[in-house]
């Protein structure tokens, strides 16, 4: 009950006022009156999602553009490239999250609740919402394959004997890099 009565939107007005902000209370009625009347307002589903998705980009947004030089993921190389068409103006993206190359594909079994995702340059993400593993080569010469900044990957689904999988090779000069992702089933558990 006491939720009710805390001054909420008092603070968070005042808050954003004193940071200079515009009033997100005021804002987000100001929103809302171009829709038409609902019995529902909006999920809370949805907000909390975009929330995390947006703070997780405010994150990006202090790492990536002071790292440039890092090996970074397929989606952040093409969209902080300004010879990319996937180059996104940093001037006009509050927070760095993948808007251009969501294009990834999920391996696994049926009936099995873990699905595995996989990037266009071969990213894995073992687990949901969890974190990614990449592998790339540098030879003794220098050379080197670096999936994420390859022009061009070749990539197959394969499917034989009630599996699935995903094979990702790219070469460069002499070097080939070759890796395949899929879901299996061992004693019972899936296995990545």
């Amino acid at each position: 009950m006491l939720w009710r009565w805390f001054p909420w939107k008092y603070l968070i007005r005042r808050a954003a006022r004193k940071h200079g902000f515009l009033d997100p209370i005021t804002l987000w009625t100001k929103f809302r009156q171009f829709a038409q009347p609902s019995e529902v307002a909006e999920p809370i589903e949805l907000l909390r999602a975009g929330a995390l998705f947006h703070a997780r980009g405010l994150i990006n947004t202090r790492i990536i553009q002071h790292n440039l030089d890092w090996i970074w993921p397929y989606w952040v190389e093409q969209q902080f490239d300004p010879e990319s068409p996937s180059f996104v103006p940093r001037a006009f993206s509050v927070t760095h999250v993948n808007l251009t190359h969501r294009n990834w594909t999920a391996i696994g079994l049926p009936g099995l609740d873990a699905y595995p995702i996989l990037d266009p340059r071969g990213l894995l993400t073992p687990f949901w919402d969890g974190w990614s593993l990449d592998c790339w080569i540098i030879g003794d010469d220098g050379e080197q394959v670096i999936p994420s900044q390859m022009e061009h990957a070749d990539q197959a689904l394969l499917v034989q004997d009630s599996r699935v999988g995903v094979r990702t090779a790219m070469d460069s000069g002499n070097m080939r890099l070759k890796s395949m992702a899929e879901v299996r089933e061992e004693a019972g558990r899936p296995v990545c």
